[in-house]
């Protein structure tokens, strides 16, 4: 017999005593560890300082004055946000790497680098570079994204005889000159000005 079992259960105060004096007990002998056995588990998000292909992480070491004190340094690792590209699947990956694992990607090839280490490259951000991705980005307009429906329900005209005799034209997202965006009624005029 458990020790929970002995414990009288916590006596309710007020004028719900009666009501409440089943629930109290109920609630005491509940488990309050959460279930995971219907939850898909995610992607965790790590925000450490770990080389994500050797795991290397940071040394504790020394830093020695001229009075031979010695005061406590982390070595940290030498490590970039670096785009490698994975051969087999066609793509730039992205990955925290160190100048160490850059080499033996070079040496080795990512995917039997990542294999060994047992990360999985399909779960990193990437870069699509297959032809086919290629060519249809190159046919696509180079317009900035913009929303299909720019006025709420609400406030969209609602007359469609007015709406077939307006002379306004839509608002247009372009691109000018050094990347800005400009939204523009005109896109012709847009033309003129990135050629100035």
């Amino acid at each position: 017999m458990s020790i929970a079992a002995l414990k009288p259960p916590a006596p309710a105060l007020g004028s719900c005593a009666s009501a409440c004096r089943g629930l109290t007990a109920a609630l005491q002998r509940l488990s309050v560890a959460p279930s995971t056995s219907g939850r898909r588990l995610g992607l965790s998000v790590e925000a450490s300082r770990v080389c994500q292909l050797t795991g290397a992480k940071a040394n504790n070491g020394y830093v020695v004055t001229f009075s031979h004190k010695r005061n406590k340094k982390l070595q940290e690792v030498n490590l970039q946000y670096k785009r490698v590209y994975w051969p087999e699947e066609q793509r730039w990956v992205r990955l925290r790497i160190s100048a160490r694992a850059m080499r033996t990607v070079e040496k080795n090839g990512l995917q039997a680098t990542a294999k060994k280490v047992g990360l999985d490259l399909f779960s990193l951000p990437y870069t699509d570079a297959r032809k086919q991705r290629l060519e249809w980005l190159s046919a696509q307009p180079g317009h900035p994204p913009q929303a299909k429906d720019r006025v709420g329900k609400s406030r969209r005209m609602k007359n469609p005889e007015k709406l077939a005799a307006s002379t306004k034209k839509p608002l247009v997202a372009r691109y000018i000159l050094g990347g800005r965006v400009i939204l523009t009624r005109d896109p012709e005029y847009v033309a003129e000005y990135r050629e100035k």
